[in-house]
């Protein structure tokens, strides 16, 4: 219970929903849409789902599929997921049947596996810096995130901090590869190495694989891709991206069926089970439908090299859709730069605050994508480059 009712009375609030802050972003995009700026903050595609997807889903609209589709997922759609998965170089011939559920994004995905792997007061590491709603996710389900930090400058897996922070409270290890927001993707011997300790001390893998698709100097590889880490691997996968469909909210989950069977007993309690003609719009995509990394390639290294240009710290990104800039000499917090930057320049950026524990250590830094229209993004760096340089004079 929390207070702030009238009459000073609690609020009936849990502890964990109480204890968990607002997004970074809500406040700015509220200003940025007041004041008409730019977005390269967030990730969203510059165009439209497949012509195939839009034409099958309101095809399924028009022939009265409104109700309930199966809780598991449309078979069709499982089918194709499973396919894609099973041909990607991961080794696993993947069963539609027993080891694939659709659910309601990629964050539903995660959210259901941490429930399915871990108990209140378990521990989840996290690999640092994360996707902002992990810890929170950690905590909705009762268990306590561990944060790890790579190392910089390229953000590598360090082992022996990973090693340090595994307590016998232990469950699971929650890591994005290719990572946003700072582009690295782990490679194989770091994939072996997080598999064997996940093996060694019985912890739960879970793989939040979105921008598997968009891997531009390195190879995707995955802990579903090590057979002794498989009974104890989820992947979480997405729609959204490779088919930019980010507001269908289609997800998966691919484990091994023992795993399955839980993740979507689960599933069954949060969502029940996902948009019936929408799944049947992303049935009928055809495989040269979905993105590949080439067609962000260029923009990756404009964007990039723009960046650097400013004189903001840039590694180029080896996959995902976002630059991590050091904010270095044009301020020493990027939550007051980000502010200013809607209100005087017209363009808005993430914060590094969103993606870090120490939120000293996001202040050093801000996020921006390449994957949104490339003329608004070209104007948006332009007014950026104007904002940098007059601070400077």
């Amino acid at each position: 219970m929390i207070g702030g009712a009238a009459g000073g009375r609690s609020l009936p609030v849990s502890r964990r929903a109480a204890g968990i802050p607002s997004m970074e972003l809500a406040d700015l995009m509220r200003l940025a849409n007041e004041a008409g700026a730019i977005d390269i903050a967030l990730g969203i595609p510059q165009l439209g789902p497949p012509v195939s997807a839009v034409t099958a889903a309101t095809a399924a609209l028009s022939s009265g599929l409104h109700q309930y589709a199966p809780p598991a997922g449309l078979p069709g759609l499982r089918r194709m997921i499973a396919n894609q998965f099973s041909s990607s170089g991961r080794g696993w011939d993947v069963d539609p049947g027993t080891e694939v559920t659709i659910t309601c994004g990629a964050t539903e995905a995660i959210m259901i596996a941490l429930l399915s792997t871990t108990d209140p007061g378990d521990e989840v590491i996290l690999l640092e810096p994360y996707f902002e709603v992990y810890p929170g996710m950690v905590e909705l389900a009762g268990a306590i995130p561990v944060p790890v930090p790579l190392t910089q400058p390229d953000w590598r897996l360090d082992m022996a901090a990973v090693a340090s922070r595994i307590t016998s409270r232990t469950r699971a290890i929650l890591l994005n590869t290719p990572n946003n927001p700072t582009g690295s993707v782990l490679n194989r011997g770091e994939i072996r190495d997080l598999t064997n300790m996940c093996v060694e001390h019985g912890l739960a893998c879970i793989s939040d694989e979105v921008y598997e698709r968009f891997v531009f100097d390195a190879d995707h590889v995955s802990p579903a891709s090590v057979p002794e880490c498989r009974e104890r691997t989820i992947v979480a996968g997405s729609l959204s991206k490779s088919l930019r469909m980010t507001g269908w909210r289609l997800g998966y989950c691919v484990a091994e069926p023992g795993l399955t069977t839980v993740l979507r007993r689960v599933h069954e309690r949060t969502t029940v089970g996902t948009s019936h003609p929408l799944q049947s719009g992303a049935a009928a995509v055809l495989p040269e439908d979905f993105c590949t990394a080439e067609m962000l390639r260029e923009r990756r290294d404009a964007v990039s090299a723009r960046l650097s240009g400013m004189g903001f710290d840039v590694q180029t990104p080896e996959g995902g859709w976002f630059v991590l800039a050091g904010v270095g000499p044009h301020s020493a917090s990027s939550s007051q730069l980000a502010r200013r930057l809607v209100t005087e320049a017209g363009v808005l950026v993430a914060p590094g605050t969103a993606f870090f524990s120490d939120r000293a250590e996001g202040e050093r830094w801000i996020r921006v994508t390449f994957a949104r229209d490339p003329d608004a993004t070209d104007k948006a760096l332009e007014l950026l480059a104007d904002f940098v340089a007059g601070q400077d004079r």
